[in-house]
C-alpha cells in the first residue's frame, strides 16, 4: 500500500509515469486479464470484440444523425435582421496572459475595432490581462487605450487563469452582449450581427465557429483546421439542430452580461468554459451554436504543444463530467431527450476512449492465447469495421462541403481527403490523450499547460496590424 501511495505522489509531478501508468492500467493488464480468462472461457473474447464494435457502431451512427443534420441545414435558417429598436452594447472581452502574447495583442485590438460590424459609440474592446512581472507593452496598450475610445484594458491582479481574467472583467463590462474572446481571435465582419439576431431569437448564448488561420504551417495544423471545420462545422452545428442547446467553447461565444454574471467562471476547472455551459443549461438558459458567426485563431504547430492542448481539453471535460452528471441525470430543467443526449455526452465521451482502444487489448489477448483473429472472419465485425472506416471519410466530404471560403482556399479539397486517410489513427490518438488525461486527474495533477502555437507567416518586415511597428514571427504561447 504504501508502495502504491508513493507511486502515485510521483506520477502527480511526473507526466512520463502518468502515460506509463496509463498504458499499463488501459491496455497491458486488460491484455494480460483476457488471455487468462480466455484459458477458462474461449468466448469471451468474441464476446468482448462484439462489444467494443457495438460501441465504434453506435458512436458512428450519432456522428452520421449530426452530419446530416449540419449539410442539410441553409443559410435560410437565420433568423432576420434585427428589429428596429434593439441595439444593444456589445463588449468584447479579450482573456491574456501577456507575456506570452506580447506579439499579437494590439493586432487583436486594433482588427477588432476597426472590423467588427458594431454601430459606433456601441463597441467596447475590453482587455483583461494578467503578468507575473510589469512590461513595457503595458504602456503601449495604455496609451493604445487613451487614443482609442472603444478601448478599454484592465490588468488583473493576482490572477493565473483565464477564467479569474474574464471575473476581473465583469465590473468593467458596459455592454448589454458580452463576447468572450481569446488573444488570437479575429472576428468576420458579420459575426456580432449575426449573433445578436440569435440572442434577439430568445437565446442566452451564441457559440460561433472558430476555423484556424496559420493552416498552411505544416501538416499538423492542416489537421487541425480540417478537424475544426469538422468540429465546428458538422458536430456541434448538428448536435444544436438536433437538441436545440450547445456548449460555450471558451472563445467567439456571445452572452447576455447579465446571465454571464450571473453564472461567473470557475478558475478551479480546467475547461471552466465546458463548466459554465452545464451551469447554464441545468439553470434553464438556451445556448445555440451559430456556424455563420465565424472566428479565425491559430492551432498549435508542434505535436508538444497539441499534446498540452488536448490533455487540458479531455481532463477539463472528466472534471466537468465528475461534477455535473448526477445534476443532469436529476434534472427537472431538461427534457427527457436532451437529459439523455447530454448523459451520453458527458458520460459516453469519458468511456468511449477506454473502450475503442481495447479493439487492441483484444488482438494482443488473441495473440496470447494462440487464437486466430475473429475480426477477419466474422461478417459483423467486418461490416463494423467498414462502417468505422467509412464513417471518418463521409464526415471528412462533409466538413469540406460545409467549410468556409478561408478554409478551402487555404487546405482545398486535397487536405480534406489527407484527412480522411488519417482520421482514424488520428482519432486513436485522441483517445490516447484522453486515458492520459484521466491519469492525470485522479493522480491529482491539475498544473494549468499552456499551449505554445506559432503566428501565420508573414513577409519579413511586414506591420503585424495597420499602424504598429513591424515585429518578427515567432512562437507565441497562448492557453
Amino acid at each position: 500500500m504504501r508502495l502504491l501511495v508513493a507511486l502515485l505522489e510521483r506520477a502527480r509531478s511526473q507526466v512520463g509515469l502518468q502515460l506509463t501508468l496509463s498504458f499499463l492500467v488501459c491496455f497491458v493488464a486488460p491484455a494480460i486479464l483476457l488471455g487468462a480468462i480466455t484459458e477458462l472461457v474461449e468466448p469471451v473474447l468474441g464476446w468482448v470484440l462484439y462489444g467494443v464494435a457495438i460501441a465504434y457502431l453506435l458512436t458512428c451512427l450519432l456522428m452520421l444523425v449530426e452530419g446530416n443534420l449540419a449539410v442539410r441545414r441553409s443559410a435560410r435558417e437565420l433568423p432576420p435582421p434585427t428589429p428596429v429598436g434593439w441595439d444593444p452594447t456589445v463588449t468584447l472581452v479579450v482573456a491574456a496572459y501577456l507575456p506570452n502574447e506580447a506579439d499579437i495583442i494590439e493586432e487583436t485590438l486594433l482588427h477588432l475595432c476597426r472590423e467588427v460590424d458594431v454601430p459606433e459609440g456601441r463597441l467596447q474592446v475590453l482587455l483583461a490581462y494578467n503578468t507575473p512581472e510589469p512590461m513595457a507593452l503595458e504602456d503601449d496598450l495604455r496609451a493604445l487605450a487613451a487614443r482609442t475610445p472603444s478601448i478599454d484594458v484592465v490588468r488583473v491582479e493576482g490572477s493565473t487563469s483565464k477564467a479569474e481574467n474574464i471575473m476581473g472583467a465583469l465590473p468593467h463590462v458596459r455592454g448589454e452582449v458580452t463576447a468572450i474572446l481569446d488573444a488570437d481571435h479575429h472576428l468576420r465582419r458579420d459575426a456580432a450581427q449575426i449573433a445578436l439576431r440569435r440572442i434577439d431569437q430568445g437565446y442566452d448564448v451564441v457559440q460561433g465557429r472558430c476555423i484556424i488561420r496559420n493552416g498552411d504551417r505544416n501538416l499538423l495544423t492542416r489537421l487541425i483546421a480540417c478537424e475544426f471545420e469538422g468540429i465546428y462545422g458538422i458536430a456541434h452545428s448538428g448536435r444544436s439542430l438536433l437538441t436545440d442547446t450547445a456548449i460555450f467553447g471558451g472563445a467567439n461565444g456571445w452572452w447576455r452580461t447579465d446571465v454571464l454574471r450571473r453564472l461567473g467562471v470557475d478558475h478551479r476547472m480546467l475547461t471552466e468554459d465546458i463548466d459554465v455551459s452545464m451551469r447554464a443549461l441545468l439553470a434553464g438558459y438556451r445556448i445555440v451554436h451559430e456556424r455563420a458567426v465565424v472566428s479565425t485563431e491559430l492551432a498549435p504547430a508542434t505535436f508538444r504543444s497539441w499534446w498540452k492542448q488536448r490533455t487540458r481539453w479531455a481532463q477539463g471535460w472528466f472534471q466537468v463530467t465528475i461534477r455535473h452528471t448526477p445534476d443532469v441525470r436529476r434534472s427537472r430543467v431538461l427534457g427527457p431527450w436532451v437529459r439523455f443526449y447530454w448523459l451520453v455526452m458527458l458520460v459516453w465521451r469519458e468511456m468511449f476512449p477506454i473502450i475503442s482502444l481495447q479493439i487492441f487489448t483484444v488482438l494482443t489477448a488473441q495473440l496470447i492465447a494462440g487464437l486466430p483473429f475473429h475480426l477477419l472472419r466474422d461478417p459483423f465485425l467486418i461490416a463494423t469495421t467498414i462502417v468505422t472506416l467509412l464513417t471518418g471519410v463521409v464526415l471528412g466530404i462533409a466538413s469540406y462541403r460545409v467549410a468556409t471560403d478561408e478554409s478551402r482556399a487555404s487546405l482545398g479539397l486535397r487536405w480534406f481527403l489527407v484527412y480522411c486517410v488519417l482520421a482514424l489513427p488520428y482519432t486513436v490518438l485522441k483517445n490516447a490523450v484522453a486515458q492520459a488525461a484521466m491519469v492525470r486527474e485522479i493522480v491529482g495533477d491539475r498544473r494549468w499547460m499552456v499551449t505554445r502555437r506559432e503566428g501565420p507567416r508573414r513577409p519579413p518586415g511586414a506591420p503585424t496590424a495597420p499602424g504598429s511597428p513591424p515585429s518578427p514571427t515567432r512562437p507565441i504561447e497562448t492557453a
